[in-house]
């Protein structure tokens, strides 16, 4: 969410996207491997997490790994089309850092990802039912613990829904230059 806006304004800000537009590379080449190298570095991270955590403080795992990576693929690509979403309309780097900041971290404490939803306060819990990371968390403990994906069809829903109108908005205003 926070790298794929600051990193995409600075290639704007110092014109390597106006120089991949002036090459032979079409856009979607451009944008498809932009958003496979992230979730590479996503599954990547997650991995090297659920290793140390399962080394270090034998945390238990109670799903299914194949069932837990799509939830991961999905969760990641909403997140990114938000990241483009933000770049798409910043001005710059700087800009694209604020704004992804100011987004990120409250909604990182309000979501559950801080700290469980059910030691929030209900107003908050409220709140955080707007918050698309909530979702993500949602969707991801529950994977994590082994309930089936028809028991979270709404946490796939909203996560679909924001992956195709991040992604619809982002194309839309997205700037080369």
């Amino acid at each position: 969410f926070l790298s794929v806006p600051i990193a995409l304004s600075g290639y704007r800000e110092v014109g390597v996207l106006r120089r991949y537009r002036a090459s032979a590379l079409r856009p979607i080449t451009y944008i498809i491997a932009d958003v496979l190298a992230n979730l590479c570095m996503t599954m990547l991270g997650m991995v090297i997490l659920v290793l140390v955590g399962w080394l270090l403080h034998k945390v238990r795992f109670e799903g299914s790994v194949l069932q837990l990576i799509p939830g991961v693929i999905i969760c990641g690509l909403s997140m990114f089309s938000a990241g483009y979403l933000i770049a798409s309309v910043a001005r710059g780097a700087r800009t694209a850092q604020s704004v992804g900041m100011v987004i990120f971290y409250p909604m990182m404490f309000l979501s559950g990802a801080g700290m469980p939803l059910e030691l929030l306060p209900d107003s908050i819990r409220k709140i955080s039912d707007f918050l698309p990371l909530t979702y993500v968390v949602k969707l991801l403990r529950a994977l994590w613990f082994g309930e089936p994906w028809g028991d979270h069809l709404m946490e796939t829903a909203v996560l679909g829904g924001i992956l195709i109108l991040c992604t619809a908005i982002a194309a839309r205003f997205f700037k080369w230059e």
